[in-house]
């Protein structure tokens, strides 16, 4: 996701000695991104060099004896990172009717499943979803409803429960109809994992893959055709 698609921080700028700090001040709250400046003497022109940035975001609405009350921090490596961060926990803190939306964009929808894989949810909110979830037993358990995003949490309303999803346990995610499930299975076979090339299987004589980065998987992506794992499946799919 691009940030530049979204409006640009109001950030307010002060220069310190030995620490740049930029401060967005709101009703609601307080974000603040930091940077540690380091000596650069050597350099000629007298450019800047910031060894690293801090950011952390503040509830200004349920304090702590008075004080802000501290949300979420961590550590970037540009300014850039440290900004996507302040704009992905505002978009994910605080009600969209209060305005800070805009500044988020995608973000505040985007999140990292236990896969690694980043999604925007976005354009599942208000649909009728099966999302599989990895148990701590290390299978995989589907459950199917209308899909709603609250905060860090996602959820699903069936019939009889609502049920409450926490994206890092998330295996994938699809709104699918069960009719083009099925010509996935068909096209890819049971084993195929729903992300890339890769499939839910070690690696084997014969196998043009190696192991993925998820445990008893392996991914053929870059790599040509696998006669176990994708005969059949049409080019176009194997790019």
């Amino acid at each position: 996701m691009t940030v530049e698609l979204v409006e640009p921080m109001p950030w307010t700028f002060t220069d310190s000695p030995g620490v740049l700090l930029w401060t967005w001040l709101t009703p609601h709250f307080v974000a603040r991104v930091s940077g540690t400046e380091v000596p650069n003497a050597d350099d000629p022109e007298g450019r800047r060099v910031i060894r690293s940035y801090g950011w952390d975001l503040s509830d200004l609405v349920r304090t702590t004896r008075g004080l802000p009350r501290l949300l979420v921090d961590g550590q970037a490596s540009t300014f850039e990172e440290a900004e996507r961060s302040i704009r992905e926990h505002v978009g994910k803190c605080y009600d969209p009717r209060l305005g800070y939306r805009r500044f988020a964009g995608p973000l505040a929808y985007t999140f990292t499943l236990s896969t690694g894989a980043e999604v925007d949810v976005s354009e599942y909110i208000g649909t009728r979803c099966s999302v599989t979830v990895l148990m701590p037993d290390r299978t995989e358990s589907t459950v199917t409803g209308d899909f709603e995003v609250t905060h860090y949490k996602w959820r699903l309303a069936a019939a009889d429960r609502i049920m409450e999803i926490i994206p890092e346990h998330v295996v994938r995610i699809t709104n699918r109809s069960e009719a083009a499930e099925r010509a996935t299975v068909i096209v890819r076979g049971e084993l195929y994992s729903g992300i890339g090339r890769m499939y839910r299987e070690d690696p084997r004589a014969g196998c043009t893959g190696r192991a993925g980065f998820m445990v008893g998987t392996v991914d053929h992506a870059g790599a040509e055709r696998c006669p176990i794992h994708e005969v059949g499946v049409p080019q176009h799919l194997l790019r």
